[in-house]
């Protein structure tokens, strides 16, 4: 009886001892993003699907989603402001975006979309494309949108989690810079403190992704004929003109036909009298 009841609690031990090692030896997959874009107009929608490991899930983990946006792609400040304010989006983006100037006078910028690890989780960013400059070359221009690039940060006591298979770069530590919402390579100076908000601000890894495409991230779009520039501004200034008089005509018109009738009601209530 005594020798069995040690081969029980033995035999408990070794299971233990396996599964503890399993869980040593576990590898954590690469996030996966699904990225998808709206098909047809100026003004789409890039729908993200982000799906995390479960041993990232629960933790105090951190991750950003870093969307490069060409020049010919802008975002609108005031929009995004409201999504943030209404709950469905965590956004760092720049202050002020110009949205009225062509592709050709504009610059490239970055959109950082942030939250924690999930299992699953949908993140959704209105995009919008500018004109490009006229042409008498091409009728239409290709805009592609490159890939996500995602980072995460986690706590010293997590950090055992972003190990150097998850890593793309393992010996590189990145830097969250706000104001340019971009992020920057941590490159320590001779002299510099090392303060707690600067490793919390320099603790994000970049991380392998697998970025599944159900189509590519490209849309055409129309560019005006530059030789049709002549004809088309001499038949919108004669057009206006022509509302313009039309206008004008309708309105006096309309006014002796008003005070006409004032004149044939005062005709009448004289009569009455």
């Amino acid at each position: 009886m005594f020798h069995r009841k040690n081969y029980k609690c033995l035999l408990f031990i070794l299971v233990l001892v396996l599964l503890g090692g399993l869980s040593n030896c576990y590898i954590v997959e690469s996030p996966t993003v699904q990225v998808e874009m709206d098909k047809a107009g100026m003004h789409r929608t890039l729908t993200y699907r982000l799906r995390f490991d479960y041993p990232l899930v629960g933790k105090d983990c951190e991750y950003v989603l870093l969307q490069a946006l060409p020049a010919s792609v802008y975002i609108s400040t005031d929009e995004l402001d409201d999504l943030q304010r209404l709950k469905r989006l965590s956004a760092v983006y720049p202050k002020f975006v110009n949205i009225e100037v062509a592709t050709e006078r504009a610059q490239p910028f970055s959109v950082l979309l942030s939250g924690t690890p999930k299992i699953t989780e949908t993140l959704r960013l209105p995009v919008h494309f500018r004109y490009h400059a006229p042409s008498d070359k091409r009728s239409a221009a290709t805009v592609a949108i490159p890939l996500p690039e995602l980072y995460l940060s986690c706590p010293m006591a997590d950090s055992e989690l972003v190990e150097n298979e998850l890593v793309a770069r393992p010996d590189k530590l990145y830097c969250l810079n706000a104001p340019e919402s971009r992020f920057d390579e941590n490159i320590v100076k001779d002299g510099q403190p090392t303060t707690i908000a600067n490793l919390e601000r320099c603790n994000w890894r970049r991380v392998h992704v697998d970025c599944q495409l159900k189509t590519p991230l490209r849309a055409e779009i129309p560019v005006g004929q530059a030789n049709a520039f002549g004809p088309v501004l001499c038949g919108t200034i004669l057009l206006g003109w022509s509302l313009a008089l039309w206008t004008i005509i309708r309105s006096i018109a309309n006014t002796r036909r008003i005070n006409q009738r004032l004149n044939e009601q005062r005709l009448l209530q004289q009569k009455v009298k």
